[in-house]
């Protein structure tokens, strides 16, 4: 924050504006105390290094988000993309481990309908880089759990094909 002068939210960019000065004196290893210091921004334009970068707001779901291009996408894995993909390996074990369970059966244990287990079941066949994405949190950032369910009902066996449905490119 002690470099921080402005933040402008344009439609297609932010920029920064940071102070030159106040950069050279925290890389050169000088504190910079705020609460004594001249709280005034140095405006001149031979102080100033701007940032810029393209961005834009984009509806997701319910919520909006400001993407941001060329952005490192490290970014944390979404619990509710995780949760579904454990539990539709988690299913698939239980069926496979023991053949006298049925997807009814596990329905009325997890008080679920068996159709929502059948559109669960076609999880763990995703493409494996689709599935890798989607741990590391690198998945698109339109998609979430909400887009998963609602297109795996029509998930294609080919990887291909699936990576243009769930728009992993």
């Amino acid at each position: 924050m002690a470099l921080l002068c402005r933040v402008a939210v344009h439609f297609d960019r932010i920029e920064i504006n940071i102070s030159r000065r106040r950069l050279a004196e925290l890389l050169s290893g000088q504190s910079i105390d705020l609460t004594t210091r001249d709280q005034r921004l140095d405006r001149k334009s031979d102080d100033l290094a701007t940032l810029t970068v393209p961005a834009r707001l984009k509806r997701v779901g319910r919520e909006m988000r400001m993407l941001v291009e060329n952005a490192d996408r490290q970014t944390a894995a979404d619990p509710s993309l995780l949760r579904i993909i454990a539990r539709a390996h988690d299913i698939q074990r239980r069926l496979s481990q023991n053949t006298n369970l049925t997807v009814h059966d596990i329905a009325r244990e997890e008080r679920v309908t068996a159709a929502y287990l059948y559109t669960l079941l076609r999880l763990p066949w995703l493409a494996p880089d689709i599935t890798t994405a989607i741990v590391n949190g690198r998945q698109p950032h339109q998609f979430n759990a909400m887009t998963l369910m609602r297109k795996a009902s029509r998930l294609p066996a080919e990887w291909a094909e699936q990576r243009a449905l769930l728009g992993f490119h």
